[in-house]
């Protein structure tokens, strides 16, 4: 047994003299998998575009798009997080903020504001589609993870190779 799972056993000990007591680690197996189960119900990533409220809608996607920052950047305080896990989140992050400088947003769901649309506002939102893809692909390769319901639809297709070996 590694000392790494008996930290995690074990929460402390005393003696007659005191004691001592810890916490155990968060594990980042469970925070990647807090992060994908919340990013798997933000339509703004998976709805089709025919669906009321979602791509259809630049207000709602750029709300979404905040409440999704904002998520990822109290992801990024916990004091638990590895460094690894931490330059996902910072990627996803970084392509919420391009996504709401390229539609014209300022940032703020409480403004009314004019948004980019038409086939600029679905190239914005498909890169920052792509951009999630390709950090939940790696984050769930990386913590074994599998990633949960219509979030699978936004990973990077297939190779065609990949497609020809396994036939």
């Amino acid at each position: 047994m590694r000392a790494a799972e008996i930290m995690r056993r074990i929460k402390g000990f005393s003696t007659p003299l005191g004691g001592v007591d810890w916490e155990a680690p968060v594990s980042q197996r469970v925070l990647a998998k807090k992060v994908l189960v919340y990013l798997e119900d933000r339509r703004v990533l998976t709805a089709n575009r025919g669906i009321v409220g979602s791509a259809r809608d630049p207000q709602h996607c750029v709300a979404s798009v905040l409440q999704i920052r904002e998520t990822l950047t109290q992801s990024l305080m916990d004091p638990d997080i590895s460094d690894e896990l931490a330059d996902h989140l910072k990627v996803m992050r970084a392509a919420c903020r391009r996504f709401l400088n390229r539609v014209g947003s300022n940032h703020s769901p409480a403004r009314e504001v004019r948004y980019l649309r038409g086939a600029s506002f679905g190239a914005a939102l498909g890169e920052l589609r792509a951009v999630f893809g390709i950090q939940v692909g790696v984050i769930a390769t990386h913590y074994k993870l599998d990633v949960p319901g219509d979030l699978v639809d936004i990973l990077p297709a297939a190779d065609s190779d990949d497609d020809e070996a396994g036939a």
